[in-house]
């Protein structure tokens, strides 16, 4: 109680003090305010307008009286057309204020003067400065008009200049009292200052004492947790080292992979006679195997970053097992394994890319591990809705093992050796995606039996089923016959050769760099402008694809599509080039795919018509196209 006592009258204090010192600060403020409207400047302001005046009507006065003296009268009217430039110095930049206008004495009187000498003044200067020029000679009745115009000014001016100083005078007796008001609050703010520093000086040797009974059990506590978190953080490094890695190797590797497909691609139509082809079919399977290791890193990738999005819709679920059965039947076929599909003409409800990827994984995992005859896949009612289910006859899974095979990077031990085992993420990636979807999978499995895993897959409604739209055809993806242009960006010179070769194939023109700045200085050579930007995330000295595109646009002044391609499996950078707008892809790509990716957007951009003017319109000189 005694704690908050002292703090609640020390907070009193602090507040008080605080007052004090704004009203202290705003009665200095107004002083200072107030005092620059009087004193020195000001009264050396009005004393040379009169002086100035005075001096212009002798002037003019001795003028008039000396007309007929040629000589006399030339240098006088010099004179005062010097004069009369001082006095529109003077009025032109005089500017007054009353000093004592907060407190409202004589200040309408003065606003007043002041607002009628600044009409004449002006009204003089602007009836003047015509009379004033080097080449006019005053008349007699235009002096003797001048100095009844300049009598009226000066009448103006006295009248001025005598509220000025009765405001003066109020002025500085009101200034003395501020000054005195000011003397009292400063004793007032030094006390209750001394007060407030009194108190905290005691409240703070209280807290010393506090502190240095809680030393010894902070001591205890920090030797405590110090050695749980070196147990914590020696697990945590391993695991960031181990990303680190992937991310770093996947990346280099994935480059001339990425290539190799390319060049393999391009190679097909080199090659004629059987052997060369078989050959050929080989070394493109061996490609494609090691493209899906990649992409199995990419998904983990793509989980961990956060940025898979679950977009549910109703769908018939036997259109989707069809799909899977063509997709895998030769594959089945070429490993002698039997494969069935059952299921009825179902509706259900979720994400249908989640979920054929779940099922594919299944069943790629019980072809490759099972060492089966015969894999089921079968859907059948149940209380939620439907179970899915891929069942096989193969060697089963042990129950030690079961808790372990939806680990990454875990694989259960094969005695069969196969031509691509995998690294061992299938059936995390389907116990990831799977949460997603909120779905429980069961395992149900007996060693040297069979192994059964099951979806419940909800039920959805047939009225909200939207119709097929894989409805385009094959002539649709044929680009016009035009002159289109796609400009690439890949600091992997090897990339740029390989996808010239297979834009050269598709009737594209390539133009490649492997730095943004190049790739402008050739479209600019080349007085082209490109359809279609194709760029890899990470360039270098530090620039990603994104902003390559960017600055292409800019540089160009175009507006075109753009592809994104990353080999990168970092979550973090997946997640950047995901937010970046542009379509992504990812490495290695099947020359297919990246063929069927570039042909549509290409149509999306391109719209043949009779009248349609090409946007490859000729470049002079790199300046023309900066915006």
């Amino acid at each position: 109680m005694k704690e908050k006592a002292l703090f609640c009258f020390l907070l009193m204090c602090m507040l008080a003090s605080t007052l004090l010192m704004l009203v202290v600060l705003n009665s200095i403020n107004s002083v200072r305010d107030h005092s620059s409207r009087s004193g020195p400047g000001a009264f050396n302001s009005i004393m040379q307008i009169d002086r100035s005046l005075h001096n212009y009507t002798e002037t003019l006065e001795e003028y008039r009286f000396n007309f007929d003296n040629a000589d006399l009268r030339e240098s006088l009217r010099k004179k005062y057309q010097a004069q009369f430039d001082i006095i529109w110095g003077n009025l032109e930049y005089f500017n007054l204020r009353s000093p004592n206008e907060s407190s409202g004495i004589s200040a309408d009187r003065n606003d007043a003067a002041l607002l009628n000498f600044k009409h004449d003044a002006r009204q003089f200067l602007q009836s003047t400065d015509a009379l004033m020029q080097t080449d006019v000679i005053l008349t007699k009745d235009q002096v003797s008009a001048l100095l009844d115009e300049l009598d009226m000014i000066l009448k103006t001016h006295h009248d001025l200049s005598q509220g000025y100083f009765t405001s003066a005078i109020a002025y500085h007796d009101s200034w003395v009292n501020n000054l005195n008001k000011l003397h009292n609050l400063l004793y007032f703010f030094s006390a209750a200052l001394i007060a407030a520093a009194a108190l905290l000086t005691a409240l703070l040797v209280r807290s010393n004492a506090r502190k240095n009974a809680l030393v010894a059990e902070t001591d205890a506590a920090r030797t405590k947790l110090r050695s749980t978190v070196e147990e914590l953080r020696s697990g945590k490094l391993e695991q960031r080292a181990k990303d680190s890695f992937i991310a770093a190797a996947s990346h280099d590797l994935s480059q001339p992979l990425h290539a190799l497909g390319l060049f393999l691609n391009s190679l097909e139509h080199h090659v004629h006679d059987a052997k060369g082809k078989q050959t050929l079919n080989e070394a493109v399977q061996c490609s494609n195997n090691l493209g899906e290791l990649f992409r199995s890193l990419l998904d983990m990738s793509r989980l961990d970053a956060g940025i898979v999005e679950v977009r549910k819709i109703h769908f018939n679920l036997k259109e989707l097992l069809s799909m899977l059965e063509h997709e895998f039947q030769l594959k089945s076929q070429e490993l002698d394994i039997k494969l069935e599909f059952s299921a009825d003409n179902v509706v259900t409800y979720s994400d249908p890319i989640l979920l054929s990827r779940i099922v594919r994984n299944l069943i790629e995992n019980a072809l490759v591990h099972s060492n089966a005859e015969l894999i089921r896949v079968v859907c059948t009612p149940s209380a939620s809705g439907y179970q899915l289910s891929v069942e096989d006859n193969g060697r089963g899974i042990s129950s030690n093992e079961q808790q372990m095979i939806f680990s990454e990077f875990y694989q259960v031990r094969n005695k069969t050796p196969s031509a691509n085992n995998g690294l061992g993420l299938g059936l995390s990636i389907v116990h990831r995606l799977a949460e997603l979807l909120d779905m429980d999978i069961l395992l149900e499995s007996e060693k040297g039996v069979a192994t059964k895993f099951s979806l419940n897959v909800p039920r959805g409604d047939s009225g909200k089923v939207l119709a097929s739209q894989n409805s385009t055809s094959q002539e649709n993806l044929t680009l016009p016959d035009q002159d289109i242009v796609v400009a690439v960006v890949d600091d992997d010179p090897s990339i740029c050769s390989a996808m010239s070769l297979m834009l050269g194939n598709m009737g594209l023109n390539a133009v490649t760099a492997t730095t943004t700045d190049s790739l402008i200085d050739k479209l600019i050579e080349s007085k082209h402008l490109p359809d279609l930007i194709v760029a890899d995330y990470r360039l270098s000295k530090g620039q990603t694809g994104d902003q390559a595109i960017v600055q292409l646009k800019r540089a160009l002044n175009i507006e075109v599509p753009a592809i994104l391609i990353t080999g990168d499996t970092s979550p973090l950078h997946v997640s950047h080039a995901a937010k970046s707008g542009f379509e992504l892809l990812h490495k290695p790509i099947e020359p297919t795919e990246l063929s069927e990716k570039l042909t549509q957007m290409l149509l999306k951009s391109i719209q043949p018509s009779p009248g349609r003017v090409r946007s490859s319109a000729p470049v002079n000189d790199k300046s023309a196209n900066f915006g």
